[in-house]
């Protein structure tokens, strides 16, 4: 339990820069991938060492449709990033912001009782982070769940390929 909240923590202080990010600021480094080849091949590595965390925040106590929506979402990511999950670049953590490493977590990304937000990090840093709140709209649809959070974590992973 100590270690899983170690970990927490430093993820929490690895992505304060998330929110403060703009892809529209010219001098966000996260923004200049098209600017030169060299700049492209500097993205491209750093795709090799990026990871993209889904954390999913809900509370303690949930309604079916909560919980149906947590497993969804789980069951994508291990059926359709395996090699992924296998060599640590996508991480599924879920978030009970009821507890008090959650609260951390949940005030970091400003997220809802129940909500999906990726983070991608690069080395040690995020460099973007998007809620994912078209999963509401979803909501009963398994398979459109499962499409849109595939397109989104991978667009994630690959950052140069979807500019």
């Amino acid at each position: 339990m100590t270690i899983r909240c170690l970990l927490i923590i430093a993820v929490c202080l690895s992505c304060l820069g998330c929110q403060a990010k703009d892809p529209a600021n010219p001098t966000d480094t996260a923004s200049m991938a098209n600017d030169s080849p060299v700049a492209h091949a500097q993205v491209e590595s750093a795709a090799a060492d990026t990871v993209v965390y889904a954390y999913y925040f809900h509370q303690t106590f949930r309604c079916f449709t909560c919980q149906s929506m947590e497993e969804t979402a789980a069951r994508a990511i291990r059926e359709n990033f395996v090699p992924q999950l296998q060599a640590g670049q996508v991480v599924w953590m879920p978030v009970n912001i009821d507890k008090p490493e959650g609260k951390v977590l949940r005030q970091q990304f400003n997220a809802r009782a129940t909500e999906l937000v990726l983070a991608r990090m690069e080395g040690n840093v995020c460099q973007e982070s998007k809620k994912l709140d078209e999963l509401s709209e979803l909501s009963g649809r398994p398979d459109a769940v499962s499409k849109y959070l595939v397109d989104q974590i991978s667009a994630y992973l690959n950052p140069v390929l979807s500019r």
